[in-house]
């Protein structure tokens, strides 16, 4: 994802949409100037939902402008300059914030992640010793109820009530948080978001980012951080075409 988006002056513009010259054609987004062409700092911006998964955005500069008017009026329109982004070139230039944190939350965001690997919880596969999952190797996710079901045989059944975390793409080596995957339904999504707002709270971009560069190390991690602020039981992944779906498993019963 290295570099600087593409500029407004490079693009074909349509009523709805834009031509990128790497991504092609696509729906588009306004951000300042100064995230245009220096995406490495914090965005200032919407979350994103169904109707518009990619929100207008400024730089921590211009949102100083913003807050003085209480918003965007005829006082203050005219000390920003605007630039246009294809989705994807925005969600490239998003994702370079992650690690734009002042060196106390740098620490503290360290801390606070490595701290996490000592719960008894972290260990990858603790929730499979723990209620014998490893026994039961046919299991389905209904998305609906939000649970996972592992069976073995015709009789034993283990029932995982669960949230999604998110996804690691095997393709692009990406991480995309579940509230901000309109593809899952709701029921496995619902309580994802305290976890955003955790991240709010304390600063720490990695949890407010929609997607960004990751490897299986940042995924765990995350879902060790959903299980620490959603108050589950643990973490659990699942492979599927699509890339590793990891979740925090908020309870567990055996059915025979």
């Amino acid at each position: 994802m290295g570099g600087a988006p593409h500029l407004v002056n490079t693009f074909a513009m349509t009523i709805a949409t834009i031509v990128c010259p790497v991504h092609g054609e696509s729906s588009f987004v306004y951000v300042c100037k100064h995230l245009a062409e220096n995406p490495a700092q914090e965005w200032c911006c919407g979350y994103p939902n169904v109707e518009s998964p990619w929100r207008d955005a400024w730089c921590a500069a211009c949102h100083k402008v913003f807050e003085r008017e209480g918003g965007w009026n005829d006082m203050n329109e005219g000390e920003i300059e605007i630039d246009v982004l294809c989705g994807h070139c925005y969600e490239d230039g998003i994702a370079q914030s992650v690690n734009c944190m002042d060196d106390p939350i740098r620490t503290e965001w360290a801390e606070y992640r490595g701290s996490l690997h000592n719960a008894p919880w972290a260990k990858r596969g603790a929730m499979n010793e723990v209620f014998g999952l490893m026994n039961c190797p046919v299991w389905d996710c209904y998305q609906r109820s939000a649970q996972l079901v592992f069976t073995h045989g015709d009789h034993l059944q283990i029932v995982a009530d669960i949230e999604f975390v998110g996804t690691l793409s095997t393709a692009s080596n990406t991480w995309t948080w579940s509230w901000a995957d309109f593809n899952l339904l709701e029921a496995v999504r619902s309580r994802i978001g305290a976890v955003r707002d955790f991240g709010e709270r304390r600063g720490f971009p990695r949890l407010t980012v929609p997607k960004w560069d990751a490897d299986w190390e940042d995924a765990w991690d995350m879902t060790l951080i959903a299980v620490d602020v959603l108050g589950g039981m643990g973490g659990f992944s699942i492979k599927t075409d699509s890339g590793i779906h990891h979740m925090v498993v908020m309870s567990v019963q055996h059915r025979k």
